[in-house]
This record gives C-alpha cells, structure tokens and sequence, in this order.
C-alpha cells in the first residue's frame, strides 16, 4: 500500500513559490541572508506605512449636516 501524496493548501503552495524565487534572487544578486531579511523588514514598513495612510481613520470628527 502506498501513502497517500501530501496535500497542500492554495497558501502553502503560494509560500513555497515566493521561498523558490527568494532563493533564486539570493544566488543571481549574491545576496546573504540578513541582506534579504533587511530587504524584508523594508517591504513590511513599507506596506505598514502604504496600509495606515490608506486606511479610513473612524475617529476622525465629522462636521454635522447644515440645516435647511
């Protein structure tokens, strides 16, 4: 009886294809580890700053309704 094949989700696969290519861009542009982890903690600033500016503030004061 052979095992079952593993089964992976959408989300890993797509993980597995970014550490391939994260691998690949490592051996092409000699770059170390803690390079491409500085590089990393870059994009997540990054993408912290891009997601809190384009987020709605809810607790900004609206100007109430002007009467008629």
């Amino acid at each position: 009886m052979m095992p079952a094949p593993p089964v992976h989700t959408t989300k890993n696969v797509k993980l597995m294809a970014v550490v391939h290519r994260l691998q690949q861009i490592m051996i092409n542009e000699n770059l170390t580890p803690d390079e491409l982890v500085v590089c990393a903690d870059v994009v997540r600033n990054n993408y912290r700053k891009y997601n809190d500016i384009s987020t709605p503030k809810s607790n900004v004061i609206q100007p109430a309704p002007r009467r008629p």
